[in-house]
């Protein structure tokens, strides 16, 4: 069914404050359940309170998230559509809390059984007796194959990864110079990739060369080619970068490794598109785009003659800063549920725990995409067949992790004391502040809320 135009579940959603007064007439016993005025609803629907957090799901909904209805209930905004737990991250990163949203279909990541799925939501924001609600109908994204990783470039729905992809997406179809910025294991690549994606020159081939890993006489040769005879062992032509991107783009990474030598030749060829090869007389005219990287301060080094100030203002007309992933916390779930499809086997862990997700979203990374990734790749290998758990995922240095969270030996005792009588008590402690008993439990919400129907605690 479409989302377009007055469906009939578009026409129940507009009686729901009517349907859910029914909940407060005087015999209770004849009143139907919330679950069982969301059923009326045809298609996939969800009801979140005025606090964005959800109160009720239908069984359509249930079917298209992959979830259980006591794994939805009480689930936060952040949750449901980031797969973070807490509060509400307010306008410009919660859908609910942007009032253009409520007049018109979105298209959103949300967070299911079978990962991060792409859905188009309707929301409508109505009152009740009990305040004020919000009515959400999901409709499957169709463009998007939900749990493939096929042709995905760049993971995320962060505020910062948003905004990352719409300065990639604006500068992509121009043929300006862009300089990507930002700390080791950002994944500076993938942000290449995507910006050739969405260039003119898609078609054509993205070249990768990373200036680290080449001695200066051997830059050259990659980046210009060569000529038979030009240096002992040079038995033949040999094509260069430049040459084999033509018509596409060359990502040159870690730039600011370059020698001082290089950085002169390849601001000539920035300024005037030619290129001569080693041992070669003659100028070869080159149509590529070139994409340039760095983890350094470039500024910093041209201000210490490290950098030639004219290649720099020449790579930098259009600098892209890629924050780090500590920066960007609601993607860790999005990129480790990624990386886990990637292994062979990996999703069968799919969806990942609670503790597991906990873990995961509490740590620094000092290695960014990059840690997560071989972070994600070791705990499926180690646990094989076996549920994933808490103790497959190694972090580099488990004491900086515990010293940058501040949790120290502290995780696995509020484990423990997760009985009926501990979390009875961080209630009593809190005032019946849910909230505040998750984190003197040390779990998130969400954990607290299977403990309450665990143990049948109300209130």
């Amino acid at each position: 069914m479409g989302y377009g135009g007055s469906t009939r579940a578009e026409f129940l959603m507009e009686y729901l404050p009517a349907m859910l007064t029914l909940n407060n007439r005087p015999n209770a016993a004849a009143a139907p359940t919330l679950d069982q005025v969301v059923e009326l609803i045809p298609d996939a629907f969800v009801i979140l309170d005025g606090n964005h957090r959800l109160l009720a799901a239908n069984r359509a909904a249930l079917d298209c998230l992959s979830l259980s209805r006591e794994a939805l209930q009480g689930m936060g905004c952040g949750e449901f559509f980031l797969g973070v737990p807490g509060d509400c991250a307010g306008a410009g990163r919660c859908p609910l809390a942007s009032p253009e949203s409520m007049s018109r279909s979105v298209s959103v990541l949300v967070y299911g059984g079978r990962g991060r799925q792409r859905l188009n939501i309707r929301m409508t924001r109505h009152s009740g007796d009990d305040g004020d609600f919000f009515g959400l109908l999901l409709y499957p994204d169709a463009a998007t194959v939900s749990g493939s990783s096929e042709n995905v470039r760049l993971v995320g729905q962060s505020a910062p990864m948003r905004e990352l992809m719409r300065m990639v997406e604006r500068v992509g179809p121009t043929h300006a110079t862009v300089l990507l910025l930002g700390e080791s294991g950002v994944g500076k690549e993938r942000v290449a990739d995507y910006l050739h994606h969405c260039s003119g020159r898609a078609q054509g081939p993205l070249v990768v060369v990373d200036c680290s890993t080449l001695g200066e006489q051997i830059i050259e040769a990659e980046l210009f080619g060569y000529e038979k005879g030009a240096f002992t062992g040079a038995d033949r032509r040999k094509i260069g970068l430049f040459e084999a991107a033509q018509g596409g783009t060359l990502f040159i990474d870690e730039v600011g490794e370059l020698p001082l030598a290089m950085q002169s030749k390849l601001l000539r060829v920035l300024e005037t598109s030619r290129i001569r090869r080693v041992g070669g007389t003659e100028y070869i005219p080159v149509d590529a785009r070139v994409v340039a990287a760095t983890h350094r301060d470039l500024a910093s080094m041209v201000t210490q003659g490290g950098f030639r100030e004219d290649l720099y203002y020449r790579l930098s007309a259009f600098p892209i800063f890629i924050p780090p992933l500590r920066e960007r916390r609601e993607d860790v779930l999005a990129l480790a549920e990624y990386f886990l499809r990637e292994v062979e086997g990996g999703a069968s862990h799919l969806p990942l725990s609670v503790p597991v997700t906990d873990l995961l979203v509490s740590h620094h990374y000092p290695g960014n995409v990059r840690e997560l990734k071989n972070i994600m790749t070791r705990a499926a290998i180690l646990a094989g067949g076996g549920p994933l758990l808490p103790e497959h995922i190694a972090f580099q240095s488990r004491q900086a992790h515990d010293a940058d969270t501040g949790l120290s030996a502290q995780p696995r005792r509020v484990r423990t004391a997760c009985t009926e009588a501990g979390v009875r008590a961080a209630l009593a402690a809190s005032g019946g502040h849910r909230s505040e008993a998750a984190r003197r439990l040390g779990v998130s919400e969400r954990t607290l809320y299977r403990y309450l129907e665990k143990f049948q605690i109300r209130g």
